[in-house]
């Protein structure tokens, strides 16, 4: 299995429940304290760029699951810029192609894409599942992008696997951080009385 995102919030808890299932991992590492990381938890650091098509295609050689869990969530206190937002929609766009063409070059069989559940249009009080509609705005927008990426696996005959993540919290989570912060100066966040977050640990 071949991780990208592997150091991230997800990535640290995916890598060694992978391992520990029995998998040989590799997973991109794009700078030497992230190796050390990375073979801490079981894994074979590959030293690459994302954005390299050429260095995506090596990497993923010979896998049989590439695994895009790569995101760059901005910190709260500046999520609300839209510029901030832009490493994050080059990793859905831009990286998830070169990962999504490298995966088809080698004939991997599967492939699984991070997305996120606030892509869903609002459905009042009714269930929402994953026949329901999408309706994509600002920062979102890139997800559907990585989304048509993985459905091009599909298209190809391989399977492609998206999975849209809802919030997550735990203790190294920069939301909840952000918010345990807030609530020392006793303001706390609220999707209000009749809404619902979706949230996952």
């Amino acid at each position: 299995v071949f991780v990208a995102g592997a150091t991230g919030v997800l990535g640290r808890r995916v890598v060694p429940r992978l391992v520990g299932a029995g998998h040989d991992v590799s997973a991109l590492a794009r700078s030497d304290a992230r190796a050390v990381l990375l073979r801490s938890l079981g894994a074979d650091p590959v030293t690459a760029e994302l954005f390299d098509p050429e260095a995506m295609r090596r990497a993923v050689a010979g896998q049989d699951v590439v695994c895009n869990l790569a995101t760059h969530i901005p910190p709260v206190s500046k999520a609300a810029r839209r510029g901030a937002w832009a490493d994050n929609d080059r990793i859905r766009t831009e990286g998830s192609r070169n990962l999504v063409e490298a995966a088809l070059a080698a004939g991997t069989p599967r492939y699984v894409q991070e997305s996120i559940a606030f892509l869903y249009r609002d459905g009042k009080d009714r269930w929402l599942d994953e026949s329901s509609p999408v309706e994509a705005v600002g920062g979102l927008r890139s997800a559907t992008v990585a989304e048509s990426n993985a459905a091009r696996v599909t298209a190809a005959g391989a399977t492609g696997v998206v999975l849209r993540f809802a919030a997550f919290y735990g203790p190294d989570s920069d939301s909840v951080l952000a918010m345990i912060r807030l609530a020392r100066w006793r303001i706390a966040l609220s999707a209000g009385p009749d809404r619902y977050m979706s949230s996952i640990t």
